[in-house]
């Protein structure tokens, strides 16, 4: 069977520590950056075995989850947080899968808890393994890959992703969640927000042309309320990778605050020409017959909805816009 390290970099998470490590017995190996811990953390890693290992912290998060990886000696590394775990059975699930696939990295679903449902996040019956959340919101992300060598880029949100991407690995997906219960701490959600908007201006000092930098710091401002700032930002993005991650759906959502219909307009149309099976091009296509028929162009819009209603069957939104015009999914579009 697949053996697997798991890694993680660790400071003063004695609250979340014990599940996690209790989550992931089934590894065959656990290995801990410790980055300064005053609290029980080691003491609790090393109850489960693990081998633990200080390392000064230099506000890299990508740095210090390579100081751990680089000790794994298994064929596959799991990564995790000390807030997170991952429920035995899928860790069993997890490991069969990894003694039949030929990708060199998976995908797998990380369920952030959130306190209260919002646009976005997923309804969930509270129990132990949600930690009595209502909602949470999901993402995919590389957790599990090969012990070939890749490494994490990035000070802030760290990824490793696109290094064995440059490596010309293969990237799948797997249906095993991850359940992370970090933001159902408000009073640490807002310090660790302004600790990673430091860091991501931080590196945008060293590397300006980050383009995952500027995106965030887009993101940052407009979180901040500073609709101008932020679209410089996404408008640089835009111009270094006019498909990277929605940037022009979030540059017309930022028109629309700014009530600049018609830039809205144009950044709609440049998002489902660079984004067109993304997943905020339901929204995007949505938006913009919208607007088309607020300005009066009905057949644009009409024609819109209609090629919507084709590739999202299923949106609410989009079928509720047709209908105000009298359209309907036709047989040719069903097939």
């Amino acid at each position: 069977m697949a053996t697997i390290s798991l890694c993680m970099i660790v400071k003063d998470e004695e609250k979340w520590l014990s599940q996690c490590l209790e989550s992931a017995k089934l590894v065959d190996e656990i290995i801990i950056a410790d980055t300064g811990s005053s609290d029980k953390s080691i003491e609790i890693a090393k109850s489960f075995g693990a081998t633990v290992f200080s390392i000064p912290w230099e506000h890299d998060f990508a740095k210090a989850r390579n100081a751990a990886v680089a000790k794994a000696t298994k064929e596959w590394i799991l990564v995790l947080d000390a807030d997170e775990k991952i429920i035995p059975d899928d860790l069993k699930k997890l490991k069969n899968l990894l003694d039949t696939i030929s990708a060199d990295a998976l995908k797998l679903e990380l369920r952030n808890y959130i306190p209260k449902q919002m646009p976005g996040a997923v309804k969930c019956e509270p129990s132990e393994i949600t930690y009595n959340a209502r909602a949470y919101k999901p993402f995919k992300l590389v957790r599990v890959f090969r012990n070939k060598g890749y490494r994490y880029e990035n000070k802030v949100h760290e990824l490793v992703e696109h290094n064995i991407e440059s490596a010309q690995g293969k990237i799948a997906e797997a249906p095993i969640p991850i359940h992370h219960y970090g933001i159902l701490q408000s009073e640490n959600v807002q310090h660790k927000m302004r600790y990673y908007a430091w860091l991501v201006f931080k590196e945008l000092e060293e590397n300006p042309e980050n383009i995952r930098a500027l995106y965030m710091a887009g993101q940052h401002e407009k979180d901040q309320g500073d609709l101008a700032k932020s679209l410089e930002y996404f408008q640089k993005v835009a111009n270094k990778d006019s498909s990277y991650r929605n940037v022009w759906s979030v540059i017309a959502s930022i028109h629309l605050e700014l009530n600049d219909n018609e830039s809205a307009i144009h950044s709609y149309e440049k998002s489902l020409v660079n984004n067109p099976t993304s997943f905020g091009a339901a929204q995007a296509m949505n938006n913009l017959a919208v607007l088309y028929g607020n300005l009066g162009r009905q057949t644009d819009a009409a024609r819109l909805l209609q090629i919507g209603l084709q590739k999202f069957p299923t949106d609410q939104a989009i079928k509720k816009n047709a209908e105000r015009f009298g359209l309907r999914r036709t047989e040719s579009s069903a097939t």
